[in-house]
């Protein structure tokens, strides 16, 4: 090989590296920016959303805000795992549950949920109305009487640092895709 088709080689390879390198930061910021997809662990969302749904979650420039989908995580989860809940509530807002009726008040009104599997009917173990404390979210799950979430103890208010990203999308299976845009 003469030095002409080693530097025609070289400048090939060179391309390809390029286009390599390129490509892995065009994948990194979709993932950054755009979401990063994750599947559904458990039923507590039904039927918004299903076991094994696969969904994008935006993570970049997300402040929360009510009926938003959100992931959240915490260190003393089970296993790690994330948990898929909705907004009801955001920082110095009042809930309160009333069993009887089965809807979710916010600052007194009732909520407009046409996303809930059945009508709210257990309330938790944290005293009820509820302040929202600073920095923090009160999160529902759509299947209410199936789900832990801000009315027991264990999870209560999130704290917004804990909250992953919002769920923006299903993408699969295709037959339930759909966005989530309110």
């Amino acid at each position: 090989m003469d030095k002409k088709e080693k530097s025609v080689r070289f400048e090939e390879l060179f391309l390809w590296m390029k286009a390599l390198v390129m490509m892995l930061l065009l994948v990194l910021g979709l993932v950054t920016f755009v979401g990063t997809p994750m599947g559904v662990q458990n039923i507590s969302m039904m039927p918004t959303l299903s076991e094994q749904d696969t969904m994008i979650v935006r993570r970049a420039f997300y402040t929360p805000d009510r009926g938003d989908i959100i992931v959240l995580s915490r260190h003393d989860f089970e296993d790690g795992a994330a948990l898929v809940k909705r907004v009801v509530a955001l920082a110095g807002d009042v809930v309160d549950i009333d069993p009887m009726s089965g809807l979710v008040y916010v600052n007194g009104l009732a909520l407009h949920e046409p996303y809930v599997n059945d009508l709210t009917r257990r309330v938790g173990n944290i005293p009820l109305p509820f302040t929202v404390p600073a920095g923090h979210v009160f999160t529902l799950g759509d299947n209410r009487n199936n789900s832990m979430d801000s009315r027991d103890a264990e999870i209560g208010a999130v704290d917004e640092r804990e909250i992953v990203g919002q769920v923006v999308a299903i993408v699969f299976p295709f037959g339930r895709a759909r966005l989530f845009v309110h």
